[in-house]
């Protein structure tokens, strides 16, 4: 049986993952004098099965840096975690979506991944502070 500690500090290395993952995609973003937006708003409009209206694909393109921002400093807090595991999971859905809908298959597989670094960030039990240990069984 594993000890609820280690359930815990299991769920801390999870989170911290996903922060960094976030936190480090959202200011590569930001740092790319536009380069995201050009690169992704351009695949946007090439010959896919499924198009979008090019101001829906664009606004969103432009979110994105600042919902990874948000979500990465959400994780951050105890209070907000399941908000932001959810949070997680509707970004990470969005971003599957739009890999699918330019058929990079690849990178939709990819993205499992990150859902399930959610599901375990969701059901292990957290420590109730960031630096310190909750000694139990």
């Amino acid at each position: 049986m594993i000890s609820e500690s280690k359930l815990k500090d299991a769920e801390r290395i999870v989170r911290i993952t996903m922060i960094l993952i976030l936190l480090t995609a959202g200011t590569s973003k930001f740092f790319s004098q536009g380069g995201f937006f050009e690169y992704y708003s351009q695949l946007f409009q090439g010959d896919l099965r499924i198009n979008l209206a090019p101001f829906l694909v664009n606004f969103y393109l432009e979110l994105i840096p600042f919902i990874e921002i948000l979500l990465g400093l959400a994780l951050l807090s105890n209070k907000n975690k399941v908000y932001a595991v959810y949070g997680w999971f509707i970004f990470m859905l969005s971003l599957l979506f739009g890999h699918y809908i330019l058929q990079e298959w690849s990178s939709v597989n990819q993205m499992l991944s990150y859902i399930f670094l959610g599901l375990l960030c969701l059901i292990l039990p957290n420590h109730s502070f960031w630096f310190s240990r909750d000694i139990s069984s």
